[in-house]
């Protein structure tokens, strides 16, 4: 099957975790059932708050941890975790990392290729803080649909706003 163009691929607006952050989100995507959940992250330390997913092709994960975050602590979170993924997947291909300004918020990045159960998977994790604590979003795709999903994904980085008011 051909990889449609990423003009093709429809991004709809939506709102996540509790209304806290607004992004874009590939029309179509489902949120993954608290029993795949389950089963995908049996063995993970912790698992995210929400994925959204074209039937398990790709995925969109949001994890809004309990980390303090703001900010002036992107930059060192950005540091650390580039320093924490790149000792982590050692074998992985790293296509960047850093800190970009998202909708006059500082949002930092990753963006990889890293090796997993047999085949290469495009990881593009993204983080900011929202309402004092830390916000990692992780998108997914096997490596062959990276042409396809690739700029979708930095679409969807480039969509996101957080929401600051106060309030839980």
């Amino acid at each position: 099957m051909a990889a449609r163009p990423a003009s093709e691929i429809e991004l709809i607006k939506k709102h996540v975790l509790s209304e806290r952050v607004e992004i874009l989100i590939p029309k179509g995507f489902e949120v993954m059932s608290e029993q795949q959940m389950d089963f995908n992250y049996a063995k993970a330390q912790s698992r995210p708050s929400v994925i959204f997913t074209n039937n398990n092709l790709v995925s969109l994960a949001f994890n809004y941890s309990d980390n303090e975050a703001d900010q002036d602590m992107v930059d060192v979170y950005a540091a650390t975790f580039a320093k924490t993924y790149h000792k982590q997947y050692k074998d992985a291909t790293w296509f960047g990392d850093g800190v970009k300004n998202i909708n006059n918020h500082k949002v930092g990045y990753l963006e990889f290729m890293k090796p997993e159960m047999g085949h290469q998977v495009y990881t593009l994790v993204f983080f900011t803080d929202v309402q004092g604590k830390l916000m990692i979003c992780t998108f997914n795709c096997a490596d062959r649909q990276k042409p396809e999903w690739e700029p979708v994904a930095k679409q969807i980085m480039l969509s996101v706003k957080a929401n600051t008011e106060a309030g839980k």
